[in-house]
């Protein structure tokens, strides 16, 4: 019998909800949110939805019900706005909300797998660790997989060549420094080079990619919903797969004590194994000016407490 609760159920937290459901990835689901209207709306939403398709039991509750869980997304927090040019804007805001939400699942039985969206991600990611004192590669930030998902689609645009035939991924910061791995982007199995130029255009183009839709609908959903669905999926199917978490560091590339984008295999365990990447010499310093500027507003957060 699998468990996930899913904290959180504005228009991402119930479309990640949705997603699990509709891929029949739990039997129970468990809505929390501060409104419990919502909750309750989104659960029996879902719960018709399913109705021809599954016996998936889903239901409002509060966070003794989270106990149990095999997976606890978070998607809690205060979402990014057009007005906002960074992430970074929503630390104080979200650093709050994580915080309350981390002291009441401390006190939960059983090990489950965190999984974190609350922007921005990558320090969420590491207080929700740190003040819940789980395991660390059960504290997961959903964010690397997105950002190689608008990757691949700028490749293929660029390129005229189907998605599906891109690998490309996004490591580092999920943010302003953000590293997309040209050194190790393939097109049908063939490593491909780019110009200065096609480097520069491309990675703007993902950077600004979010902010895009945030201007024209309010919030990017679909695509975070189903690429945090692909983890899960990933991690309840033990599949061992390759995918692009934050994830906290303790030694690997170098860098502790911070929660950053990386190459992970995920297991029923969480994460099975960090990666580490040989990278261009651009790359890395792009990855530890990134991992640099989490390790400030991580003190920075810290010193205020």
């Amino acid at each position: 019998m699998r468990k996930i609760t899913v904290i959180g159920v504005g228009s991402l937290g119930s479309c990640i909800a949705y997603e699990l459901a509709s891929r029949k990835l739990a039997d129970r689901l468990v809505l929390i949110d501060i409104y419990r209207d919502l909750a309750e709306g989104n659960a029996e939403d879902i719960s018709q939805a399913m109705a021809f398709r599954s016996n998936l039991e889903v239901y409002a509750g509060d966070y003794g019900d989270a106990e149990g869980s095999d997976i606890i997304v978070v998607t809690a927090g205060k979402p990014r706005t057009p007005e906002m040019k960074s992430r970074m804007e929503l630390l104080r805001v979200n650093f709050e909300i994580i915080k309350s939400v981390a002291s009441k699942l401390k006190k939960i039985g059983g090990e489950p797998i965190i999984v974190t969206l609350t922007n921005p991600v990558d320090v969420m990611n590491y207080v929700m660790w740190r003040l819940t004192g789980f395991d660390r590669r059960k504290v997961i930030g959903s964010a690397g997989m997105l950002d190689s998902a608008r990757f691949r689609r700028a490749i293929s645009r660029g390129l005229g060549v189907p998605v599906l035939d891109v690998e490309a991924y996004v490591i580092g910061e999920h943010g302003e420094h953000q590293v997309p791995v040209f050194s190790r982007v393939k097109v049908k199995g063939r490593s491909i080079e780019f110009s200065r130029d096609e480097r520069e255009r491309l990675s703007e183009e993902i950077k600004q990619s979010a902010l895009n839709v945030i201007s024209k609908k309010g919030g990017t959903i679909y695509a975070p919903a189903s690429n945090t669905a692909n983890m899960i999926q990933m991690i309840l199917e033990n599949s061992g797969c390759k995918a692009v978490c934050s994830a906290i560091l303790d030694g690997e590339y170098g860098l502790k004590d911070l929660s950053i984008g990386v190459p992970v295999e995920l297991n029923r365990s969480g994460i099975k194994r960090i990666v580490e990447w040989r990278l261009s010499d651009e790359e890395m310093n792009a990855f530890l000016m990134g991992a640099e500027r989490l390790k400030k507003a991580i003190v920075s957060l810290i010193e205020k407490e």
